[in-house]
């Protein structure tokens, strides 16, 4: 009975863990920005006065989306707010809970598949709001009423990711003729995974990811499980693991106990089940198809989990291609096809998607930049790479071109626009003076994608999407004329360039994604019959150049176009034909006509969505979940995230009344913070005189204001960060001054800071950054209270570099302070050497060198209890020296003085950390825990400390990475 209490604790401890995360920001859009909302009854659409002709279609399609889902989720009722971004240039979505919403990234996305992206958007995102109002009944519905939207949130926490998303991908296909469960692209990983793999891959690795091996994501991996389990049990199957979950969150399992109940599975048996049943389908049909074995033309991997994308030549013998890996950031690389050598010759930024041209010894792509200060806000450049001198130019600034394409000469640059307005561009750039040469339309405002230039430079072919379906188009820049060569389908097509009077393309036709030739004649043929996908085409001097995937990632091949292989119609693989797929919905009650009304921001400052029957500060309830005292709280945040504030009563442990309230403008372009403390139990400090106290103490007063400015800057590879900021610290003490006789009641601090930090792009595996520097100036100083206060200035600093063996990690700080205290210190910035507690210095001088690095990947789990991902170990020495040293010691009244030295004196440490990375009780959020031991002198023994942090990144539902 005792252990099942332990176990219980545990598991609660760790779900109020992952639910206090779901206090999500998703950032801000511009300050300048005026809204327009449409409000349908189910939802308000929320959207920039710039996107107006878009925001009645997403009302449209949301609400068809609804009377779609009525058939999977009948009967359910919702309201809810929709806010939609358009000026970042993703394609995603989210929603979230405490508050309740939904927000949409509506820019068409360059590999996408045949499906609107605002159906796609609307389905799949209004799928996770029906699964969260199923949550809403039973005993969590009561609980809602204790604890508002983040009951609900709570009770999410205990259903894994795969199934949210995995269901969510399963109505987006089930509910319309296209959806990712029909894209080939989407289950290729999986499928190489499953039937390639020497060892199948246990539930916990393909929950929790692996540090080892690339593991497929929950999105392909749940879209297979959720389906599997509507097969062969229950198409209702989900739906009563929801209600379930919602009647008994208290059991700590119900998805298990609900599936074994109804389904006679639990959901390591499900995943059991799903990887026999895919692995004997998948097989079956990759021996059917006799797919060939192509040579590849990229080093050896050994092993390795590599992807080389967009292969390019760029000369007789070299190829020039993306290459990402666990190991290394994303990089350009220079392959000499022959000796199959590889050279590094540029780290790009974020660069999205994974496609480069060439042309003339010049490569160019597009790379995301963020926005100097609104999150929101986002744009995308077109950079130049001139290979014979290294030089890298930027083409275009505070763009949103989505794709590039340079012209073989070397000359143009074709350009995809997508505007904040939704229009859709081709844009022709003067490739040496970056100037726009003209800007085209494109035809009825289709969507473009994957530029490629004809050998001959006079045709440009595009990927397009109209509707529900692609094609492939090319634009004449001779003529000035657009020309349909495929029309809209249902075929996922990837990729296109012409050659002579041909059209070489990547279809995903045959349930594979091929390489076909398409002939002036119309004949179409097959000229790849790759096993998992063919992708990403480019012209090479005998033949054809594209990426092969295989387990290990995608390779480098070639192939001749005269060879010609017959087309397999394998789609019978796909899981969604087990189903009897809705095409046709009575969707008259639609309004065609919906009327937009201005939104003003300035009536919605507060949008209260949760409060709790006791005190907890979301701050401090993030790292210690335990941090709760008797009282009331309230939290807000509004629709746009500009303003979040909280307000709370604490019965203290003093038996005082206490008031909290904390709140955050970032509306524009300063951040505001301001916290307000009342009635605490106010410090009254004698100074060790026998005196009375005073005649009068006032209830505690403590507030605290911040005005910052938080900027972010993108310089390719490098992203920085500044963030001056200055606060006041009012506390309404009771100092007593010997020499007046008096008390000081009331001490004001004021803390300048400037912030600023500059990080490389980092591989999955680094531990450190690969690069960093890392400055942090503070400067503290007491104008009204000088007599007690004095002033304290410190300066602290961190540099990050590559060890000597990969994602091993080096890191050095360096710090100082000096403290003209008077009669108090305020606070402490710098560090001390580990293995030293409760040492304050007047003038200190640190310097650091930690040596971390990989020990092993187990990927071991314990049952459901732990998964072991990674062991890590770092080297540390620390040592620091400085006149005015005071130590103090624990007492009952908290910290006691011990003594005081004033000549210098230096501390010394080193030492070693051993850490795990590690799930717990499979929740998705990586723990890692070790410990330290720091040695001051050889001849002693060892500081032992525990290590211990926790991952919270956000509690979001639905957050896609399409």
């Amino acid at each position: 009975m005792k252990k099942r209490l332990i176990f219980s604790f545990l598991v609660i401890f760790f779900t109020m863990l992952k639910a206090s995360a779901q206090y999500y920001d998703t950032g801000r859009d511009p300050a300048s920005l005026k809204w327009l909302q449409i409000k349908t009854g189910r939802f308000t659409i929320i959207y920039p006065e710039s996107y107006s002709v878009l925001g009645p279609e997403y009302a449209k399609a949301l609400e068809d989306a609804y009377l779609r889902l009525n058939t999977l989720f009948p009967e359910k009722k919702i309201r809810i707010p929709v806010v939609i971004h358009n000026y970042s240039i993703r394609s995603n979505g989210y929603v979230a809970w405490a508050p309740k919403r939904m927000e949409l990234y509506p820019t068409p996305e360059q590999n996408g598949i045949p499906m609107a992206p605002e159906k796609q958007l609307a389905i799949h995102e209004l799928t996770h709001v029906f699964q969260m109002e199923t949550l809403n009944q039973s005993f969590t519905r009561g609980m809602s009423f204790l604890l508002g939207q983040q009951a609900i949130g709570v009770v999410s926490a205990l259903l894994p990711m795969w199934l949210l998303e995995g269901d969510a991908v399963f109505a987006e296909t089930m509910l319309t003729t296209s959806g990712r469960g029909r894209a080939a692209s989407f289950q290729k990983q999986l499928k190489a995974v499953i039937t390639d793999a020497d060892k199948k891959y246990k539930y916990d690795k393909i929950l929790n990811g692996s540090y080892k091996d690339f593991v497929p994501d929950y999105y392909a991996t749940g879209y297979q499980m959720a389906a599997r389990a509507m097969v062969k049990s229950d198409p209702q199957i989900w739906n009563k693991v929801l209600k379930f979950t919602a009647q008994q969150p208290f059991s700590l399992n119900p998805v298990n106990i609900s599936l074994t109940a109804n389904a006679g599975l639990r959901k390591k048996t499900l995943w059991d089940n799903t990887y026999l049943n895919l692995k004997n389908d998948w097989t079956t049909e990759i021996s059917d198809n006799q797919s060939v074995i192509y040579g590849y033309l990229n080093p050896e991997k050994r092993g390795k989990y590599i992807n080389y994308y967009s292969p390019v030549y760029a000369g007789k013998d070299s190829i020039i291609a993306i290459k990402t890996s666990l190991t290394d950031p994303p990089a350009l690389v220079l392959i000499n096809q022959k000796i199959k050598k590889e050279e590094r010759i540029h780290t790009p930024g974020s660069l999205y998607p994974w496609f480069i041209s060439y042309g003339s010894g010049k490569v160019v792509w597009v790379e995301t930049q963020a926005d100097m200060r609104w999150e929101n806000r986002e744009y995308s450049v077109i950079k130049s790479l001139d290979i014979r001198t290294g030089a890298v130019t930027k083409l275009s600034h505070k763009t949103r071109y989505l794709a590039a394409a340079i012209s073989p000469d070397g000359r143009r640059v074709a350009a995809i626009e997508n505007t904040v307005q939704n229009i859709n561009n081709l844009v022709v750039i003067d490739a040496a003076t970056s100037t726009v040469a003209e800007v085209i339309p494109t035809p009825n405002n289709i969507f473009l994608q994957h530029p490629q230039w004809s050998a001959d430079g006079e045709k440009i072919s595009f990927i397009f999407l109209e509707g529900d379906g692609e094609g492939i188009i090319a634009f004449d820049a001779g003529k000035r004329q657009w020309q349909t060569i495929i029309d809209p389908g249902r075929d996922d097509l990837q990729s296109s360039f012409f050659r002579n009077d041909s059209l070489f393309y990547v279809s995903s036709s045959s349930g594979t994604e091929n390489l076909y030739l398409l002939t002036s004649d119309k004949k179409i043929s097959a000229i790849t019959n790759a096993k998992f996908g063919a992708t990403d085409i480019s012209p090479a001097p005998n033949g054809i150049l594209f990426g092969n995937y295989t387990l290990l990632g995608n390779e480098i091949c070639e192939t001749n176009p005269a060879v010609i292989h017959s087309e397999n119609k394998s789609v019978s693989s796909f899981i969604i034909n087990s189903f009897d797929v809705k095409k046709s919905f009575h969707t008259d009650s639609i309004n065609p006509e919906y009327k937009p009304v201005r939104y003003r921001k300035i009536l919605h400052p507060f949008r209260f969505h949760s409060w709790m029957p006791f005190y907890a500060d979301i701050q401090e309830i993030k790292s210690d979940p335990t941090s709760i005292r008797p009282g009331v709280t309230l939290l807000t945040q509004n629709t746009l995230s500009t303003l979040i504030s909280s307000v709370g009563y604490e019965y203290s442990a003093e038996k005082r009344h206490v008031f909290h309230t904390r709140v955050t403008w970032q509306g524009i372009y300063p951040v505001f913070e301001t916290q307000l403390n009342y009635g605490t139990l106010p410090q009254i400090d004698k100074r060790r005189q026998n005196v009375n106290d005073p005649t009068e103490i006032k209830p505690g007063i403590g507030m605290l204001n911040t005005l910052s400015l938080p900027l972010r800057f993108n310089s390719g590879k490098f992203t920085e960060f500044l963030r001056p900021s200055m606060s006041s610290d009012y506390q309404n003490h009771y100092i007593y001054l010997k020499e007046n006789g008096t008390y000081d009641y009331g001490q004001t601090m004021f803390i300048a800071r400037l912030y600023f930090s500059n990080y490389h792009v980092s591989a999955f595996r680094d531990i450190y950054p690969r690069w960093a520097q890392v400055v942090d100036f503070n400067y503290c100083f007491a104008p009204f209270d000088k007599a007690i206060y004095g002033s304290t200035v410190s300066v602290k600093t961190a540099f990050y570099f590559p060890g000597i063996l990969p994602n091993n990690g080096i890191k050095i700080r360096f710090e100082a302070e000096k403290q003209n205290a008077n009669i108090y210190f305020y606070r402490f910035f710098s560090s001390f050497p580990r293995g030293y507690k409760n040492i304050i210095s007047k003038e200190i001088r640190f310097v650091s060198a930690d040596y971390v690095f990989p020990v092993m990947y187990p990927d071991m789990n314990i049952g459901s209890l732990l998964y072991l991902k990674r062991i890590r170990a770092g080297l540390f020495y620390d040592y620091a020296e400085g006149p005015g040293n005071s130590m103090f010691k624990n007492s009952s009244e908290g910290l006691a003085p011990l003594y005081n030295a004033p000549a210098l004196r230096s501390f010394t440490s080193y030492g070693i950390e051993l850490l795990a990375d590690f799930h717990i009780f499979r929740i998705p959020y990586t723990i890692s825990g070790g410990v330290q031991a720091a040695w001051k002198n050889i001849n002693e023994a060892p500081v032992v400390g525990l290590l211990f942090n926790i991952d919270l990144y956000g509690m979001t539902l639905g957050k896609r990475q399409l």
